[in-house]
This record gives C-alpha cells, structure tokens and sequence, in this order.
C-alpha cells in the first residue's frame, strides 16, 4: 500500500475502471449483474467481519425504522488529499496557502448535480431524506426500504456476548452515483463510543462520592491530599513508609500549578500567550458553571480571568449536560479549558460540545469547526475505541473532516490513551486508538515530569504506572513493581500506511513490526506531562453528595487529556510566534526532529538502572483511602521510551527551544 491509499475511498463511475482505492479494508468491487440490472458498486468495509453467518441471530424485520447517512465524496477527493499534504509539508510551494471554508467548498465540496443524484438514488428506493449538508444526506426507512437502496438486508448478530446489527452482505451502491458516494454509515452497530482520556491513580473522590480508581473524571482532591504529596518533585519523603529500590520514596505531587508546567515547558519567559489564536476544545456533554470556575482557577492561580467574548461555549441544542462522563461528569472540560489557557493565556478558547447518543456526534463537532473555521487548534482529549473496533466507513468520514482542516489551516491534536499497548483491557495483541492513530491529526503521548525546587524542568520519562500496595503487616510493599495501572498509549497501526512526514524518523522495528508488509503510521507524535502522580492541579464545581448544591473544588488530574490542551496551548503559542496558522502540524514537528527543540525522553533519565518510584500515601480523613502504594515509574505495558523517536512519548517534549523555533526571521 502506497501513503496515497490510505485515504478516504473515492469511488470510480463505471465497473470496468475499477482500481486499488482505501487501504483501509480497501477496494471497490464491482457487483455481478444481469443485462436487465444497472451495475453496482459494493462498499468497502461495510460487511464486519464478525457478521458471519455461523455468528447470526435473526433477521431484521422489514418494518422496522432506521437511520443512515451517505457521506459525500465532494469534487475531488484525490486532489483534497494531495492538496492537504502540499499545504501543510515545509518547502512545498503551497505550504501554508490555505483555503477559508468558501474556498474549500467551492474547490472540494458536493456539487450541486452530486447531492441531486444521490437524494434521487435514495428517494426512489423508498427512503426518507431527514437531513442535507455539505458532507452527507441522512436518511430514514424500513429495512425494506434500506434494502432496496444498499443491496443487502440487515441482520443481528451474536458478537462478545453481545448482540449487533450488520449488513448480510456488503453494502451496494449503483454505479451511476458511485463518484458521489464517500461512505455509508448507520447500518451496522458498534461498541466504539466517545471516551475520555483522563486518569488519577488510585485515589478516592471527597467524602460522599463513591471512588472508583482511574475512573473518567475522578480526582484527587487537593484539600484532603497536602498531608502526603509533593509541591515539587523531592520535596517531601515518605519517612512513615517502608524504603523500595533501596531508598525512602518521596511523595507523588500534589498537582502541578500553572508556573510550573509554563517554566518546565519554556513557555515562562517566552512573552508569548497565544494572542490572536483560536483553540477549540471538543468534549464529551457541557458544564453549566465552566465560566465562573475557570475563572475562580485562573484568580487563584496568577492566570488572566477570560476576557469577555474570550471564551464561548457551542452546544447542540438538545445536549445533555454530563453525558454520564464519570464521577466529576465536568473534570474532563474543566481540565481542557484550564490546561489549554495556561499555556496561552491570550488565546480565545471555543468550547465544542458533543452529545453522546451515537458515535457521529463527536464527528458533527469537528465537522462544525472546520465548517465555520471556529479555530486554527483542535484539542480532543478522547478517543472512540481502539481502531479495529472503528466501524470502516466512519473512518473516511473523519478522514476528510482532518484534510479538510488542514487545508484551512486547522490542526487537530488527539489524545494517545492511557492503557499503554491496550493489552491489560483486550488480553490480546497490542493495539492503538483512534482516531489518535490517523495520520492526518497530532497524537499527543503523555510523560511522568518532575519540577525542581526552583519550579524549572529537572526530568522527564515514559508515564507508564505500576503500583505495589502496602503489605497487611505496614512493613513492607507486596511484590515490587507490582501491576499496571496505567500509562500512555501508542503503538503500530494495523490500518494506516507510514506517512510521508515520519520516513526516515520512526525506526524501521516500531514502523515495520515483524510480519508487517509495508511501514505503518506509528503514535505518538509529541508529549507531555500526563501521570496523574505528577499530574495538573484543576478546579470545578462538584457536588460533594447527589443532592448536594456544587462547591468549587481543587484537585490532581492526569492522562493524556493534561498532555493534549497542554500541547494544544503551546502550539497557539508558537502560532503567535510565526505569525500564521500552523495547520496540520506533523510535517513541522518532524522536520525539527533531532534537534535541541525537544526533551528526548526515555526511561531512564536517571542513568541506566536507577528506577524512579515514588509514594502514595493516605489521602486524609474522609477521604476513603484505606492504604498507600509504591509507584514504579516508566513500565508502560510493551512500550519504552528510547533514545529518539519512541512509541510512548514521540519526538519527545517541548523546550523553550521549541517556541523560538517558530519566530519569524
């Protein structure tokens, strides 16, 4: 497979001039027919592959109602693909020539005879036409009807214990609209759901919350946790606790403040602060009191207060507020918007809501950005599952949202998860998530970052967590490292080809693992801090017990949702610096690989064979945890932060270096 193959499937007008198109479960098969039957063109992807009939529970009965969307390829999807790379590549001479969201239509977008064939295909097989924009046409019917239009009945299925609806066969387009057609989804169901990347360690919510360790949205509290954690790295030792690996263990930290991260990161001293630059934080449901606690944070914390009109919410009409996102159902927005504006505190900031009622509503959130040109950054601290559970056609349908960013100057930065190589949760093989996996968003991977005394930059290596418990007796941890708790993702794409901008870079052993035909895209691209034991401190209201009013609380959050609007405010930062968009940043952040513009972290920062561990303690009265742990640092799952370019943590951190890089000469 070629990089230009991993694309989303532009279809071909007649059977006979069928070619390779999406490597992606990849090529467009001509359907046989009868001298009396148009030709058809079957969907790739569109049949799972555990809908197999030794697998099927039922028949879908012809009455029933569902809902379907028919994604538009647009003009030109082979040149929108080149274009986005021509754009977005230092040295090319289109690099940094952006369309406005006009443009792009004009250029890229459905024409007008396109949406009429395919409303017409649709309509005439008895569909329903709920809704037309400028990236799809939803439809609703019988299965009858749903039949008729794609060529297959549905069926259920037994997969997992569950039971899930697919295509009987592949899903079938007729050939004389086929060149309108990106992608069909909607037919077939799937466990993929939005999911955020934020984790705590093993530590209790307030008084009256029942704790749930690494929960989304949990936190440590900070009021209940002074006792036994570290305003620096080192500050504090566990003098009360047994000794590991020779030594008494200092506490972990109580949470970063916003000076620390800004002076370990270079972005203290720069004079830069994002001005002019729009980020967008998409996220999971919406908090009502997200303006006054930010506010609150930033009073609290020497942080500029929004200015007015400098932060917006964008809400779906009918959203529901939480989502059911965790325990704190607001950390994971209150922790993006306060990571984000420490980094760049004069950047405006657009808050993106996504409902949760299906896998497309965090895409109609994207998609709403690139439409309006909301932002030139993108930060999304979730993921949808990992990329084999991606349900095949909706991977083309956000593939052409990110090229359409990029060709408007837009850049998208995806957490990289925080299950390692994933195999704690499947016991398989490891595996990535998407879509920080895509090769067309920044995969942000996450590190375990120790502040000096001094508040500066002392050292950095892979967040993977393992933790040892306190032995019964008080005397001693149970078996050192003891089991993983969590740590960064990243990995090897079983999907996408090597792009361009990681040639030459990735080491051949992570981008061509053993059995791999070609080079695959490999995540992360660039990190930063993300263990919740050297983790951020945040603010936000919460209710203390379900029928409680909201108090305004501080604690220590961490995972790759801290590193992802971290690197999302730097990156405004350096925006500001150039003087223009960055757009789609890989190719710029490869092209300064190698050079003092990054932290190489590995896991050993310490010297070869010193392991860093550390202590968490009790977390004080009320707060519900009843024993302490010894944290291993740096054992995340298969992965390991090497010497260059790694699979944990990418090129590696900023350093002040970084924003320089960017000034205008």
């Amino acid at each position: 497979m070629r990089q230009t193959a991993i694309k989303h499937r532009h279809w071909l007008a007649a059977a006979a001039a069928l070619g390779s198109v999406l490597a992606l479960a990849a090529g467009v098969a001509a359907v046989p027919a009868d001298a009396a039957t148009p030709p058809r063109l079957a969907v790739a992807g569109s049949h799972p592959s555990w809908a197999s009939p030794a697998a099927a529970v039922n028949q879908v009965p012809a009455d029933t109602t569902l809902s379907a969307r028919v994604y538009l390829a647009g003009r030109d999807p082979a040149g929108l693909a080149a274009y986005a790379r021509q754009v977005s590549e230092p040295g090319s001479a289109s690099y940094g020539r952006y369309l406005t969201p006009a443009q792009y239509q004009q250029r890229f977008g459905p024409s007008a005879a396109q949406v009429s064939a395919v409303r017409t295909w649709l309509t005439g097989t008895g569909l329903r036409v709920t809704t037309v924009t400028s990236h799809y046409v939803g439809v609703s019917g019988t299965e009858a009807a749903v039949a008729a239009a794609f060529g297959t009945n549905l069926r259920t299925y037994r997969v997992d214990g569950t039971v899930q609806r697919a295509p009987q066969a592949a899903v079938t387009v007729p050939a004389a609209v086929a060149p309108a057609v990106l992608t069909v989804t909607g037919l077939a169901t799937s466990d993929a759901r939005l999911q955020p990347d934020v984790s705590t360690g093993p530590i209790a919510q307030p008084a009256g919350l029942a704790a749930t360790p690494g929960a989304a949205g949990t936190m440590r509290p900070a009021a209940a946790s002074n006792a036994d954690c570290s305003r620096y790295w080192n500050q504090r030792l566990a003098t009360t606790l047994p000794p590991a690996y020779g030594r008494e263990l200092p506490y972990v930290a109580c949470g970063y403040v916003p000076a620390q991260l800004r002076s370990a990161y270079g972005v203290a001293g720069s004079g830069l602060t994002g001005k002019g630059v729009a980020i967008a934080i998409v996220d999971p449901g919406a908090s009502p009191t997200i303006a006054s606690d930010a506010d609150t944070y930033f009073r609290r914390h020497g942080l500029p207060a929004f200015r007015p009109g400098q932060f917006t919410q964008y809400l779906p009409a009918d959203i529901g507020q939480s989502c059911g996102t965790g325990l704190v159902p607001y950390g994971e927005e209150s922790l993006d918007v306060e990571a984000a504006h420490t980094m760049a505190a004069g950047a405006r900031i657009d808050f993106v809501a996504s409902d949760c009622t299906s896998i497309t509503d965090p895409l109609d959130a994207e998609t709403r950005i690139v439409d309006g040109h909301l932002a030139d950054i993108v930060s999304d601290s979730w993921h949808l599952g990992l990329e084999t559970q991606m349900p095949a056609g909706l991977i083309p349908a956000f593939e052409q949202v990110f090229e359409q960013g990029a060709v408007e100057g837009i850049g998208f930065y995806f957490s990289s998860g925080d299950h390692g190589d994933w195999t704690p949760a499947t016991g398989g093989a490891p595996a990535v998530q998407y879509p920080g996996i895509d090769p067309w968003v920044t995969s942000v991977g996450g590190t375990s970052l120790a502040v000096s005394a001094r508040g500066g930059y002392e050292w950095e290596t892979a967040w993977g967590t393992d933790l040892a418990p306190l032995a019964a007796d008080g005397t001693s941890w149970t078996t050192l490292p003891g089991a993983f708790y969590g740590g960064a993702g990243g990995g090897t794409s079983t999907l996408f080809a090597q792009p361009f901008y990681q040639r030459g870079v990735v080491p051949a052993a992570l981008g061509r693992p053993a059995g791999a035909a070609q080079p695959m895209r490999v995540m992360p691209d660039i990190a930063a801090d993300a263990d919740p034991s050297t983790g951020m401190l945040i603010g936000l209201s919460q209710a203390p017990t379900p029928t409680s009013p909201p108090v305004y609380t501080e604690g220590t959050a961490g995972g790759t949702s801290v590193a992802t609007p971290l690197i999302a405010g730097i990156q405004a930062d350096a925006e500001q610096a150039l003087g223009r968009p960055i757009g789609f940043a890989d190719p710029a952040i490869y092209a300064r690989y190698g050079t003092r513009v990054y932290h190489d972290v590995t896991d050993d920062p310490l010297g070869p064979g010193v392991t860093i561990a550390a202590a968490v303690g009790d977390a004080g009265a009320g707060a519900g945890l009843t024993t302490s742990y010894a944290d291993t640092f740096a054992r995340d799952t298969s992965l390991h932060a090497t010497r260059g370019y790694d699979d944990v943590t990418g090129v590696g951190s900023p350093t002040a270096a970084y924003l320089r890089s960017y000034r205008r000469r």
